[in-house]
């Protein structure tokens, strides 16, 4: 169970990319945010609305997310946002373990459950999926070789059409090789790539079957590629906010912590 840590009041209005944001409708609303970390991936959950979610069980074995509400009225509003790789699928929603019809829409990245029901006091909504965890990681996709270093973290930016690569207990004869594919990213213009080491350019060198070699040393953290294009599956999205467009909205904001294991 998780207890509640701060509260804070906020006049707010929110934005969101038309590709993610299905929103509701403008009302005053109590926004509380579950962080969700099972089997080494982070995600938030977020909901909004007339009452109050007082607790999150997540369950990985269910492919669920169970929320525990309190309302105070008798017209209660609530949307619910999570990632679509946290739970996917064909989703089945409950209201107090019955069926319940919700309006449903998926995103690029989200999954929006908005629901309208009556009822005061307590009730259990539960959220069921029949995919977890449907990502790809991009380690299990670049083929690489590191000598006199460790590779901790690979992310893809498509916004600035790159690589990075993030060095753990690099040495002073540090040699990072790349098997360099169209599906993973592609060059410049002119057929070659900008490669940064910390932010400074660098240089590398390419043989004849396509694999990329840059050297590092021991005081060096980053690594990052520059191309014209990485896949979009490898962009790194940043944590999910708040989907709807709340004009001139007062938010009662929660922030609670769920880790699954």
């Amino acid at each position: 169970m998780i207890k509640f840590l701060s509260i804070s009041l906020l006049l707010i209005v929110f934005t969101v990319p038309v590709v993610d944001a299905v929103p509701l409708s403008d009302m005053t609303g109590l926004r509380v945010t579950f962080p969700v970390m099972t089997d080494g991936h982070s995600f938030i959950v977020e909901t909004t609305g007339n009452l109050e979610v007082t607790t999150l069980d997540f369950d990985k074995e269910k492919k669920s997310i169970t929320l525990f509400v309190m309302s105070s009225i008798e017209n209660n509003s609530l949307e619910i946002i999570f990632s679509n790789d946290l739970i996917g699928g064909d989703y089945t929603v409950f209201l107090d373990n019955n069926v319940f019809t919700s309006k449903l829409q998926e995103g690029r990245h989200s999954t929006f459950v908005t629901m309208e029901f009556d009822g005061i006091g307590k009730h259990k909504i539960e959220i069921f999926g029949t995919t977890y965890l449907d990502l790809i990681e991009i380690k299990d996709i670049i083929d690489l070789e590191i000598s006199d270093g460790y590779v901790k973290e690979i992310e893809g930016n498509q916004s600035t059409n790159s690589l990075i690569f993030t060095l753990f207990d690099p040495g002073d004869n540090g040699k990072l090789s790349i098997k360099l594919t169209d599906n993973i990213i592609t060059p410049l213009e002119d057929g070659s790539f900008v490669v940064m080491i910390d932010g400074v350019e660098s240089d590398y060198t390419i043989d004849s079957d396509n694999n990329m070699s840059i050297l590092f040393n021991s005081n060096n953290e980053k690594i990052e590629i520059f191309g014209t294009y990485v896949i979009p599956e490898f962009y790194e999205v940043a944590p999910l906010v708040l989907a709807t467009s709340f004009i001139g909205l007062i938010v009662l904001k929660k922030y609670k912590k769920l880790f699954v294991q």
